[in-house]
């Protein structure tokens, strides 16, 4: 099975032939270190990687990351800091060029990889080591990098160079591959309401693709997670036009949090939430560009209640179309599409929660869509008629999830009602979750095959 830790492309990559060269480049902090060795660790075979690092020795290295020591034996974490790497240039054979000496310590170690079953030599970072020999090379800094690549691919060696800067450079020209990573600011999401802008304000990571030679770049821009100290990509999650939408029985059960909230139906979503509160009112905001790949959470929230014998009823968010087969306890279940005259309309609604009510004797959940309320009686009549449904929350202990989609008129009051306001959000492809109220960083949506969802924090 493909390591899915790196895009398909980069691994891809490495499997064209021998003595590929990449470069990885972006500012501090961007995960270029994590990122080369997770490559390392997905195309390396056992101790055939050779780390050579300007910034910190060896000792570190392994403690930083743990999970390298398989790929990179101790003796193959080389520690080029600027005073063992000046050192080390003394002891080379002083004959010809000061360039000459810079290539043949290089030399050395390429030779010494050329002994390896398919190695990989990760430099960490080539700008250090253009610093630190600058006052060496002169103006043959070009000609060194045209040399080592060349040395690289004629032995047959896969060679990553790190850099620290995200600008255009010459050796963009001479490597075979160049990937940048980025931090990037996340676009509010576009809501009928002026939010603070520190309100709304997230942060994401990506990973750009910029050239992979004999590689078709399938997708350009991935976003990625540096989770747990190591590197991760995500795939688009497509929206499948034919997924069923139906109340599953085929996923385990999650017990409530406490005895004052139920589950959300997702176990990481209910460690950032600490489930939802009876009587709370929770929002959940459709960003553009997600379409109906959000149904999944309406999904795990209403199958969970009623495997722990909560009675559930839907007002179905425009296209979230429900049938009583599609549900394993049908008595528990009620939907009500909104539609005809608005008085009778609500009487219903409310005759249908009081017998919800006594047919389990415990509070329900109610699911509102309040995209297709304001499209079928119009803004200004629904928020009329919503004072009478609010009163009835605050009667009873029920939970109540209102889905609201953005440039709705209706989000503007239901931002001032909400105990919890969660926002999911396409990027690159993907889904994200974050939490307004209260405030949370991103979380990627990703399903784990299984009709379960898990949330991956973006670090």
């Amino acid at each position: 099975m493909q390591n899915t830790r790196i895009p398909s492309e980069i691994h891809d990559f490495f499997q064209v032939e021998e003595g590929q060269t990449l470069l990885i480049k972006g500012l501090p902090g961007t995960g270029k270190t994590t990122l080369a060795l997770e490559i390392m660790n997905s195309v390396c075979k056992k101790m055939n990687g050779m780390y050579i690092s300007t910034r910190v020795n060896p000792l570190r290295v392994y403690s930083m990351f743990p999970w390298i020591d398989e790929i990179i034996p101790p003796n193959n974490v080389v520690n080029a800091t600027q005073k063992m790497l000046l050192e080390s240039l003394k002891n080379v054979g002083q004959e010809g060029s000061s360039y000459e000496v810079v290539l043949d310590f290089f030399k050395t170690f390429l030779d010494q990889a050329e002994d390896m079953d398919d190695p990989m030599i990760v430099i960490d970072s080539w700008d250090a080591i253009i610093n630190y020999t600058a006052h060496i090379l002169g103006d043959a800094q070009h000609s060194l990098e045209q040399n080592i690549c060349e040395f690289a691919r004629d032995m047959g060696i896969h060679l990553i160079f790190v850099s620290e800067s995200a600008d255009l450079m010459p050796l963009d020209y001479i490597v075979d591959g160049v990937v940048t990573l980025k931090n990037v600011r996340m676009a509010a999401p576009l809501s009928g309401e002026n939010r603070p802008e520190g309100m709304t304000t997230r942060y994401a990571r990506e990973i750009e693709l910029d050239k992979l030679r004999g590689v078709e770049i399938k997708q350009k821009i991935y976003t990625c997670t540096l989770h747990d100290g190591r590197f991760r990509y995500f795939e688009p999650s497509l929206e499948r036009t034919n997924a069923p939408i139906g109340i599953v029985s085929d996923v385990d059960r999650i017990s409530d949090p406490c005895g004052d909230c139920i589950s959300t139906g997702i176990s990481d979503l209910d460690q950032i939430t600490g489930g939802l509160e009876f009587g709370s009112c929770n929002v959940l905001e459709i960003d553009h560009g997600v379409g109906k790949r959000y149904y999944q959470v309406l999904t795990a929230l209403a199958s969970n209640s009623v495997k722990n014998g909560r009675a559930v009823h839907i007002v179905p968010s425009i296209g979230y179309q429900l049938t009583p087969k599609d549900v394993f306890v049908p008595s528990n279940v009620m939907v009500l599409e909104p539609g005809g005259d608005r008085d009778q309309w609500y009487e219903t609604l409310f005759k249908h929660w009081d017998l919800l009510r006594e047919r389990t004797a415990r509070p329900i959940l109610n699911v509102m869509g309040l995209d297709s309320m304001e499209f079928a009686f119009g803004y200004e009549r629904m928020l009329n008629a919503t004072s009478r449904m609010f009163q009835k929350w605050k009667e009873t202990s029920d939970v109540n999830v209102v889905v609201v989609k953005s440039g709705q008129k209706s989000i503007r009051m239901t931002s001032h009602i909400a105990d919890t306001y969660f926002v999911i959000k396409e990027l690159n492809g993907c889904l994200c979750i974050y939490g307004l109220i209260p405030r949370t960083e991103p979380h990627y949506m990703v399903s784990d095959g299984k009709n379960e969802l898990q949330l991956v924090p973006i670090v």
